[in-house]
């Protein structure tokens, strides 16, 4: 009958770093035989492991209070594992909680992490290098210290030290090659440089499949709950995302850069957005909300601030309502040809259709006094042109925008604005072909 066990070390881990426990509780084995037991969520064994249908929770609590000794393996992947963090602090809180000699019941064992890296509160304690000859082998005589065994075995265990030292190593070392990238400084700006060249390439529709190259970069699973890496990665997905019209997607990625900086108005007014571009207006009500906490004048100070508050009321149907935003923020921007453009825009909709061609004569006047001239002037041009009556500039705006060579995108974009005040203006359908032909620069 084999004897009682003199100690139990329970190894706590992240299920991505299970080889790592099975490569530390082999070791232990190899110097203690029956000695010393080794317990661990994922073992095979049914004495080490936890049982099928068995509580998770309760099981843990439990191998944590019985354990001699508590190890935490921490690696580039349990930092980013919430549940692992979570099983940590418990032996951390059960190691301070422990009347003998609580100071050393918990014991880290670190890989490939700086001390900046180690999260609270196991950063507190000293930790040693798990994938290091000098760090395991200093984790193992101490363990022997702490598990003395009749001197014969203890000689025994003295003479395989080495060879368990190595053998340990090379595992560690094969697992470790695969593991995940922390988003250090460096990883961030090369992932940051990939996405900006892919959208600078025009080619934001591929965002998806790079998007799931960054998550098995950084040890995330395509189904993985999305945790927060870093606010510049998750401000130019997001990006992206709105350039390859998924505003679901990209709406996700907002609130994880917003994680990193709640009060962040540039970044809410980008998410606002695209909850309108997906058809989610509550959620856009409730961005628009949190702006007016944070700065009651930034829909009069900010244009597009005041774009998103009356996009939003025209979704409502609060036409009126977006008038006076428009109006506002026009007076606190008298040279945004934008906002005198969607005001007239909205006005016209509202059958207001001489405070239309005012406005409208607004969008001219400051775009001359301005001198700019590129796609969306050109495009302000056009509209302004037909509210006020004049085909002729209005077509001469169109060629101008033809010969810039937009994308298709851009065109597509263009030519909706136009259809809907075709369509407003009451003027012959027929027109929309030959405006097309000038937006694509074919006349």
């Amino acid at each position: 009958m084999a004897n009682a066990p003199i100690g139990e070390v329970f190894i706590s881990h992240t299920h991505a770093d299970q080889d790592i426990a099975h490569a530390l509780s082999e070791a232990i084995e190899t110097l203690f035989g029956d000695a010393v037991a080794t317990t661990y969520s994922t073992k095979k064994e049914l004495d080490g492991g936890i049982k099928p249908g068995e509580e998770w929770f309760r099981w843990i609590v439990e191998r944590v209070r019985s354990a001699s000794v508590a190890v935490i393996l921490l690696t580039p992947s349990s930092t980013q594992k919430p549940w692992v963090l979570w099983e940590a602090g418990a032996v951390y809180g059960a190691g301070i909680a422990s009347s003998e000699a609580s100071a050393r019941k918990v014991r880290p064992l670190v890989f490939k992490l700086s001390g900046s890296q180690v999260p609270s509160p196991i950063a507190g304690i000293q930790g040693v290098n798990g994938d290091e000859e000098v760090g395991i082998r200093r984790f193992l005589d101490d363990l022997l210290d702490d598990f003395p065994m009749e001197a014969r075995a203890q000689r025994e265990a003295g003479r395989k030290l080495e060879q368990t030292v190595k053998t340990y190593l090379v595992r560690v070392e094969a697992v470790l090659r695969d593991a995940p990238l922390l988003p250090t400084e460096a990883a961030v700006q090369e992932w940051c440089e990939r996405i900006d060249k892919l959208v600078a390439d025009q080619r934001a529709s591929e965002i998806g499949h790079l998007h799931d190259w960054l998550k098995l970069t950084f040890g995330r699973g395509r189904d993985d709950r999305p945790l927060p890496l870093d606010l510049r990665l998750h401000r130019r997905l997001a990006d992206a995302y709105g350039a390859a019209r998924r505003p679901s997607e990209a709406a996700l990625e907002y609130a994880l850069a917003l994680e990193f900086a709640p009060r962040d108005i540039y970044l809410l007014r980008s998410q606002g957005k695209v909850y309108l571009d997906a058809g989610l207006a509550d959620d856009a009500d409730k961005v628009v909300r949190r702006i007016a906490q944070l700065d009651p004048e930034a829909f009069k100070r900010n244009v597009e601030c005041a774009g998103l508050k009356a996009r939003l009321q025209r979704d409502q149907h609060d036409l009126d309502g977006a008038v006076a935003t428009y109006r506002a923020a026009l007076d606190s921007n008298p040279r945004s040809y934008y906002l005198a453009d969607v005001l007239g825009q909205t006005l016209l909709e509202l059958g207001r259709d001489d405070e239309a061609r005012a406005a409208s004569r607004r969008v001219t006047e400051i775009i001359d006094s301005l001198g700019e001239r590129n796609l969306w002037v050109h495009a302000a041009l056009a509209t302004a042109s037909l509210v006020q009556g004049d085909k002729t500039r209005a077509e001469q705006e169109m060629a101008a925008i033809g010969r810039l060579q937009a994308s298709g995108d851009e065109v597509q974009r263009i030519h909706a604005g136009l259809e809907q005040l075709q369509k407003r203006l009451g003027l012959d359908a027929a027109l929309l072909p030959a405006w097309r032909q000038l937006l694509l620069g074919a006349v």
